[in-house]
């Protein structure tokens, strides 16, 4: 198996590449991101999964590897580069991202089907976004309740993966895993324990024919799914769960991540900073986690509405009065 990060071509591979002039409009795509403050050919190496050389001959005229099979990458990643701006994802690393981040690295470096699971607002999606964010080739699939089932899946997999060079004969499972297959490409589905079983057996199904990493994320629920059966169980290598816990088993949080929370969401807090992360911290130990402390920051927006007569700890203690906090009460 040839390294994810900078992938060897085959001698026939190299010539049969070395025929063709390389795409004006990609070129020119790729140099005008290369000169982009904070960009070089190293870190979009990094971000395409190839040797930085890849990059700077491409941008030359001059490159000598598998160009339709480069030229492929380069479509996809200018592709969900631009479903990547267009989300306007707002997030940041903390120990739960950069935890996700190792695990996405080594299931991806390792070829493996990995699944990490977390209870509910612990920050799963956040830590998807962070890593898609950084990573455009890698396929995102995001699970909802009326994109669970196989056909969902395979419709949206097969609009990831670019319908280019499909014709309308083939079967779309077919094209895509020809397409993909040796790839190496990263396929992270979001809230999978919201797949059927049949949707969430094509994955498995699909990873066996690509033998492109795949990561489930998920919560508890996931893993009843893929422990009753048993080819499933065999074939789900890397596991991880995102739970992180002091000695005496109490949750512990990110304090750096509300504060992220509360300078994005309470700008004007001034000093009273200290005094609204000590709340958030509270509401961060229970049911919801992070997600729940998000609201309620929203809601206490809405309630101190500008009344230098509230202050910021008072409105997030009557946001905490109008939400679903009946198991515990802000000090």
């Amino acid at each position: 198996m040839h390294n994810a990060s900078h992938p060897e071509y085959s001698k026939e591979d190299r010539q049969s590449g070395s025929d063709r002039r390389v795409d004006p409009v990609l070129q020119e795509q790729l140099k005008t991101l290369r000169d982009l403050p904070g960009q070089s050919n190293n870190k979009l190496a990094q971000k395409l999964g190839v040797s930085p050389a890849y990059v700077q001959t491409y941008i030359d005229g001059k490159f000598t590897g598998n160009l339709a099979a480069f030229e492929r990458k380069l479509e996809d990643f200018f592709a969900n580069e631009s479903r990547r701006r267009a989300s306007g994802i707002e997030t940041t690393d903390c120990d739960d991202t950069k935890q996700m981040r190792t695990a996405f690295e080594l299931i991806r470096k390792t070829n493996d089907f990995g699944a990490l699971v977390a209870p509910s607002g612990k920050g799963k999606t956040r830590g998807v976004e962070h890593y898609a964010a950084n990573n455009p080739t890698c396929i995102l699939y995001r699970t909802t309740v009326w994109s669970c089932d196989k056909n969902s899946v395979e419709s949206a997999m097969f609009e990831a993966v670019g319908r280019a060079g499909y014709d309308n004969r083939t079967k779309r499972a077919l094209f895509m895993v020809n397409k993909l297959r040796g790839s190496d490409r990263l396929i992270i589905v979001d809230d999978a324990h919201k797949l059927t079983r049949p949707a969430l057996q094509w994955f498995y199904d699909f990873h066996d024919s690509t033998q492109c990493p795949v990561v489930l994320v998920g919560t508890l629920e996931l893993l009843e799914k893929v422990e009753d059966d048993a080819q499933r169980f065999s074939r789900t290598g890397y596991y991880e769960e995102i739970k992180q816990v002091d000695g005496k088993g109490k949750l512990i949080v990110d304090r750096d991540l509300i504060k992220y929370l509360v300078k994005n969401l309470v700008p004007d807090a001034n000093g009273e900073t200290e005094a609204i992360c000590d709340l958030c911290e509270q509401i961060a130990e229970h049911h919801g986690v992070y997600r729940s402390v998000h609201k309620q920051l929203k809601l206490a927006v809405e309630i101190k509405g500008g009344k230098k007569t509230i202050s910021w700890p008072d409105a997030i203690r009557a946001a905490h009065t109008k939400l679903i906090r009946i198991s515990y009460k802000l000090n």
